[in-house]
């Protein structure tokens, strides 16, 4: 069972984790049948499920708040303008905390499972069957997303331009919103309100590894979740 970065063919990858045991045995190969290629595929769905809900959703990843649907058009800079007759200081309180992950996009702790702040790489992660190796490949498929992979999983140095977040006509910021994406990438999300800022606002980063693919399959394995997708399903003779 391998956990790649990417299903399409890149060359050498640097983004591969290779767990190799009792499913790569020629043994086990030998009496591999429809119900084995399903507990694979099973075994794939629990891995990128675990992995999926390991990544918190952060800013614009995360449902719109209640006061949002209440005053629809209204953006959330607009909604701390409304009287508290309107919106409650409680719920002034839960969009500042918003707009603060949209405007900063906090990291979470090294060592920990990354935030998505605009859901592109927890739903990028699916799994596929090949049938050539009789095995299941699980991790991030999207074009683009390659390094990012890398970055989370491993950490490692990468370099960024800067896109400046341009409001709609009339409105304005206290403070505006600046995004990073690796140099050649632009923003996927509302990409015509990005614009993307000269040269010498680009910077390099240092990300710590912050592990969600490898994690997600020890949590399968300790919670005996592959264990119970083959019991009495394959036995090697002795």
């Amino acid at each position: 069972m391998a956990l790649l970065d990417s299903i399409k063919p890149l060359g050498p990858v640097p983004v591969r984790i290779n767990f190799e045991g009792f499913l790569d045995r020629a043994a086990v190969k030998a009496v591999l049948d429809e119900k084995t290629r399903r507990s694979l595929i099973k075994c794939g769905l629990i891995i990128m499920q675990n992995a999926r809900r390991s990544i918190k959703k952060m800013g614009m990843a995360k449902p719109k708040l209640k006061e949002q649907t209440t005053y629809e058009g209204a953006s959330l800079q607009d909604l701390l303008t409304f009287g508290d007759n309107m919106v409650s200081k409680r719920a002034k309180n839960r969009i500042r905390d918003r707009l603060f992950e949209i405007r900063f996009r906090p990291p979470s702790r090294p060592g920990t499972p990354p935030h998505t702040h605009l859901n592109t790489l927890r739903n990028s992660i699916t799994f596929e069957y090949d049938q050539k190796t009789e095995s299941v490949v699980v991790g991030g498929f999207m074009d683009g997303i390659e390094r990012v992979v890398s970055l989370h999983e491993f950490g490692g140095m990468q370099s960024m331009s800067a896109w400046a977040w341009i409001p709609e006509p009339g409105r304005s910021y206290r403070r505006g919103i600046i995004g990073y994406w690796a140099i050649g990438r632009k923003p996927r999300l509302n990409p015509g309100r990005w614009e993307e800022m000269g040269p010498q606002w680009r910077k390099t980063f240092n990300y710590p590894a912050r592990p969600y693919m490898k994690p997600a399959m020890l949590k399968a394995i300790k919670e005996k979740e592959i264990v119970r997708q083959f019991k009495d399903r394959i036995r090697i003779g002795g």
